[in-house]
């Protein structure tokens, strides 16, 4: 996987949110590349001793620094994480569903976070290149509901404006019910994207930025997890293949999904690729009902999870063509084995 990654010598990789699913797995990555210094951002001691504990050996070697920054929303907390640093993949950011304080919670640390970083990084001297975490959630128009015969492509933005989701009276059931939860997450991550999209076109720093979008996330952690742990979209998927024969099965909402290593690898690509300057990327291989994951677990685990049948209803399709023609990401890891290692790591702890 490493040699698809082009980073020049001596180059310094900074990656927030470092004991994250997606950046720990950036970590790797990176630290199996020789010439590349990798400086990671926790919020808390516990989170640093996590990491510790895993990549100890490359802390000791100096590959690898750890930083903590318990609020990613001050002016100039990333200031000094960012010196000589060559690259940026920013991952840090709040995943709040269903908070009753969506401006404090939810929105506010979402675009202050980004912004935070951004301005750390107009000062940085050396850096080229700055990624993002985004979602496919600052793509989706939510209103429209299943959405069938439409395309979703990279040129699409979630309609929901800051004030909208910022307003206590919010009527939710506007929405359709299956997204009714996700209406000012999806708000937040778009607020996000547009925020440092509008900046890095206001201050036109040299350095290139693009944002990396995925779908739902699935497969195994670096970092031991427990199931209470686990991520939204992993939660859903493995308590799918643990079910019992008799349970129900979760709506289908977002049915794309894509594997944790393929996102952490689409963030290194794109810092190294200069066609990825200005770009989106929707990560989005796999397209299955939760029924799916059913059928994987009794297939490949010998597991006895809901009998439930689901066929995807006609609805909307992706287009990730960048992925191909900018990443040169044809080569997907299956989503079959992105559930196994998943489940095998949580029921062996």
């Amino acid at each position: 996987m490493s040699s698809a990654l082009n980073f020049p010598e001596n180059s310094t990789v900074l990656v927030t949110g470092a004991n994250g699913h997606v950046a720990q797995h950036m970590l790797e990555q990176l630290l199996r590349i020789p010439s590349v210094k990798v400086r990671g951002t926790v919020r808390t001691a516990t989170s640093e001793a996590a990491l510790q504990a895993v990549f100890g050996n490359y802390v000791a070697s100096g590959s690898l620094e750890i930083i903590q920054i318990p609020d990613i929303t001050q002016e100039g907390v990333f200031d000094t994480a960012l010196r000589d640093c060559t690259h940026v993949a920013h991952v840090a950011s709040p995943l709040v569903v269903g908070s009753t304080n969506v401006e404090d919670e939810v929105l506010k640390p979402a675009l202050r976070g980004t912004l935070s970083l951004l301005a750390s990084a107009e000062k940085a001297n050396k850096l080229k290149s700055v990624v993002i975490t985004g979602s496919f959630a600052s793509v989706i128009d939510l209103m429209q509901d299943l959405r069938p015969g439409y395309t979703y492509t990279p040129k699409d933005w979630n309609p929901l404006t800051y004030e909208l989701a910022a307003d206590p009276a919010l009527d939710l059931s506007r929405w359709p019910e299956r997204y009714r939860p996700f209406v000012t997450y999806t708000t937040s991550k778009k607020v996000a994207e547009r925020g440092a999209w509008d900046w890095w076109a206001e201050h036109k720093p040299a350095w290139d930025l693009s944002f990396v979008n995925p779908t739902y996330i699935l497969g195994p952690y670096l970092l031991p997890v427990s199931r209470e742990k686990l991520s939204f979209s992993c939660h859903l998927a493995s308590g799918v293949a643990l079910s019992s024969p008799k349970d129900n099965l979760p709506l289908i909402d977002f049915p794309h999904w894509v594997d944790v290593r393929d996102v952490a690898l689409a963030h290194l690509l794109a810092l190294t690729n200069p066609q990825a300057r200005g770009e989106r990327f929707i990560l989005a291989p796999n397209k299955v009902p939760p029924s799916a994951f059913a059928k994987i677990a009794k297939e490949r685990l010998g597991l006895h999870p809901s009998e439930e049948i689901q066929e995807l209803p006609p609805m909307f399709d992706i287009d990730s063509r960048n992925c191909e023609s900018v990443l040169s990401m044809n080569d997907w890891i299956a989503l079959e084995d992105s559930l196994v290692d998943l489940v095998n790591q949580i029921t062996q702890n």
